[in-house]
């Protein structure tokens, strides 16, 4: 018997990496999946076309982290972008799908630059990230108000998931997120909300949009979709990497990440980026005490992904059942760390306060003008504010 074989296999069958590996992806997914499905049918997705953006998005970020791991050696987890998904919440109903799928591709044309063109990438990073997060901030506002405006329509509800969910935040706050969904999910049973579902276990279909490019939803979407998976994950991303003395190459993610996004927009792969919070799962101590090892658990996170991505259409039936108050209770308290990280970063400089603020207050008017939304207009406006300041 080869006992170096039989080690070598041990080792991936070992429980620290499994188990952080399920976790992140648990942690991840459960705190953005019903953003995503609500931005899919925002943009008019039909069922069978939301569990194909489902079905996309868990194949190209589970088979990225594993590639990208296992290449570098490196525990390199890829995520999707849930503040990007916020936004096209928000943005995407003034456009016809094929419209929005055209803009994913642009999105994902401007990473692959962003990492063929350094001029590019360090005017991104020139960005100040007080504006960045006053302007993410005021795209999620709108998302955690509604979590606690459906106290008024179904009291019961709103009052069960808060329990739950604060309980959960003191005692299992890691799960707090899977706790609360299934409470989510029990309270939607016993409602009769699933009494004429038919949850089908079949693995998701792949379903192909003709992409249309349209210059404003370029404007609108492109650019406010590529800036905020720059600043809210791929950098932050890099920076937690670097927190646990892993040093990945920008360029080959940019470039790589970039084409995949490209290449599966069609199918509702709208970002694929760094994981940035949930990527500490899979490289502190408690994974392995040898760093040189903890790749491993995000090649775990990988396959974890890719199983939840081929039964999207279960997850789609599902969440589509689920009462609306249910949706906006789940997607306002998982928005809520990223919400109070935000604000934190948005304020905390005395000199770029006031600039912050003019970006959050123009992002949060939700006013369009000359074609172009408030997105991209609250970054202007606290561009310009902190110009004339000369700051």
């Amino acid at each position: 018997m080869d006992y170096a074989k039989l080690e070598h296999l041990k080792s991936w069958g070992n429980i620290g990496h499994i188990s952080a590996g399920f976790t992140a992806v648990l942690i991840g997914y459960t705190s953005s999946i019903v953003i995503i499905i609500q931005a899919a049918t925002a943009a008019g997705a039909n069922p069978l076309q939301i569990a194909s953006w489902l079905l996309v998005l868990g194949l190209m970020v589970g088979v990225s982290s594993i590639a990208y791991s296992w290449y570098y050696k490196m525990p390199v987890l890829m995520s999707w972008s849930t503040p990007g998904a916020a936004m096209l919440v928000a943005a995407v109903g003034q456009y016809a799908l094929a419209e929005v799928i055209g803009a994913f591709i642009i999105s994902g044309f401007l990473i692959v630059l962003t990492g063929l063109i350094s001029p590019l990438s360090r005017l991104i990073e020139k960005i100040p990230p007080q504006l960045a997060t006053a302007m993410l901030g005021a795209i999620l506002i709108p998302f955690c108000l509604k979590a606690f405006t459906s106290v008024m329509s179904s009291p019961l509800t709103f009052t069960l998931m808060m329990v739950t969910f604060f309980v959960a935040k003191r005692y299992l706050a890691r799960y707090a997120m899977m706790l609360l969904l299934i409470v989510g999910v029990a309270m939607a049973i016993f409602s009769g909300a699933f009494a004429e579902q038919s949850i089908s276990l079949d693995i998701a279909q792949p379903v192909w949009v003709t992409p249309d490019f349209n210059w404003m939803s370029m404007l609108n979407l492109s650019l406010p979709l590529y800036i905020i998976t720059m600043l809210s994950q791929n950098l932050p991303g890099f920076a937690m990497m670097r927190s646990y003395q892993y040093q990945v190459p920008a360029k080959p993610v940019f470039i790589g990440t970039g084409i995949v996004n490209m290449l599966l927009a069609p199918f509702g792969g709208f970002s694929l980026n760094l994981a940035a919070i949930s990527a500490a799962i899979c490289m502190n101590e408690e994974v392995d005490e040898d760093r040189t090892q903890r790749y491993r658990s995000a090649m775990w996170a990988g396959v974890f992904y890719v199983i939840a991505g081929l039964w999207a259409t279960a997850v789609v039936t599902i969440f589509l059942a689920l009462p609306k108050e249910i949706s906006h209770i789940l997607a306002g308290l998982a928005l809520l760390g990223t919400l109070l990280m935000c604000m934190q970063s948005a304020f905390a400089d005395e000199k770029l306060r006031e600039s912050s603020l003019y970006t959050f207050l123009v992002t949060l008017s939700g006013i369009t003008l000359f074609g172009i939304g408030a997105t991209l207009w609250g970054l202007i406006a606290g561009l310009l504010h902190k110009k004339m300041m000369g700051r």
